[in-house]
């Protein structure tokens, strides 16, 4: 009975010695308590996780803290008879957090198995966030991507998943390739090297932007046999993948990388395109009253910190579009649409 009490106080501690707001003799009793073993150190760690993976993303979706701490409370008497590695997957179901895996990983890199998790990151729309692997190369993901990647790689080579669009600046290694998987059986290779992804699965297109080093992109031709290009720094590729078409064209990089940055920068960029660029920025769709007649615009300019209409405005101003809200009937649609005309 001694013990359960103890526990009780503890478990109404916890939360509270986390965020630093106990006194200094409730810290001491707590400090007293992880001495005792290994296993309480790694609960607290734990709540340390969780109070993290919820900073994050608090700008995303507010998340149920309290309820999670509950469920910690609730297995701290039950961690002699819960394995601590099941323990860390029901929290992480708990919160339904993909990025609370990668954290838990990076701080906890030697409880985790040695065969290797996936670990599955989503960005919101209109969102950006960043992350680095474990072999070190850093990624920054763009919105509505998916990036899915072991916690360590094994084999002869580094294989990740991405849909959608990322930055990959890859960590050099000569004996194990880096490999990235994107939809419509297409594979980027690269050994260390920077270069722009944008690969979604609603798109029939994808792209790769080389921005230094070098890297051989497969894909299926017509004939659906693969086939492999070599892509030089400052080349931008894309691939039809409905009618399995190829080019090649010379960039400087900027437009299809300031993203990234939480930049918009346009040199005399197609004005389709740079309204492309803008609907994901903001999660808008834009509705074109006539196509065909924007398609010889191109736009010069760069954004910053820029709202949405005042960057409209400076699209009317040079170009002599004009745009309005379209008002939508169905209340779940996810994006605003914009008519432009």
């Amino acid at each position: 009975m001694e013990q359960d009490s103890t526990y009780q106080q503890i478990e109404e501690l916890l939360p509270r010695y986390c965020e630093g707001l106990t006194n200094v003799e409730e810290t001491k009793r707590v400090e007293e308590w992880l001495n005792e073993s290994n296993v309480h150190q790694k609960i607290v760690n734990q709540i340390l996780s969780i109070n993290l993976a919820s900073d994050t993303l608090l700008a995303l979706k507010q998340v149920d803290t309290e309820e999670a701490f509950a469920k910690v409370k609730h297995h701290i008497q039950k961690n002699k008879r819960i394995g601590w590695w099941k323990w860390t997957q029901r929290i992480a179901a708990l919160l339904s957090i993909p990025l609370l895996i990668g954290i838990i990983y990076q701080s906890f890199d030697k409880i985790i198995p040695e065969s290797g998790q996936m670990i599955e990151i989503k960005t919101n729309p209109g969102m950006i966030t960043s992350v680095t692997l474990p072999d070190s190369t850093l990624v920054c993901l763009n919105s509505e991507s998916t990036l899915r990647y072991p916690t360590k790689f094994t084999g002869a080579a580094r294989k990740v998943e991405l849909i959608g669009e990322a930055f990959f600046k890859v960590a050099k290694n000569k004996d194990k390739q880096f490999i990235i998987s994107t939809p419509n059986r297409s594979q980027i290779k690269v050994y260390g090297t920077s270069f722009n992804v944008e690969a979604y699965e609603k798109d029939h297109y994808i792209t790769t932007t080389l921005v230094e080093g070098s890297l051989g992109f497969i894909y299926h031709d017509k004939s659906n046999i693969p086939k492999q290009i070599k892509i030089r720094p400052k080349q931008k590729l894309i691939l039809n993948t409905e009618k399995a078409e190829l080019k090649l064209y010379s960039t400087n990089c900027i437009t299809e990388t300031a993203w990234k940055d939480g930049m918009l920068i346009f040199h005399n960029t197609p004005i389709l395109e740079a309204f492309y660029l803008i609907s994901k920025r903001f999660n808008v769709e834009f509705v074109f009253k006539n196509e065909k007649h924007f398609q010889n615009y191109s736009f010069t300019g760069s954004f910053t910190n820029q709202r949405f209409e005042r960057i409209m405005e400076y699209f009317k101003i040079s170009s002599g579009i004009k745009w309005k809200y379209i008002e939508s009937p169905n209340i779940k649609d996810e994006k605003q649409k914009i008519e432009v005309y």
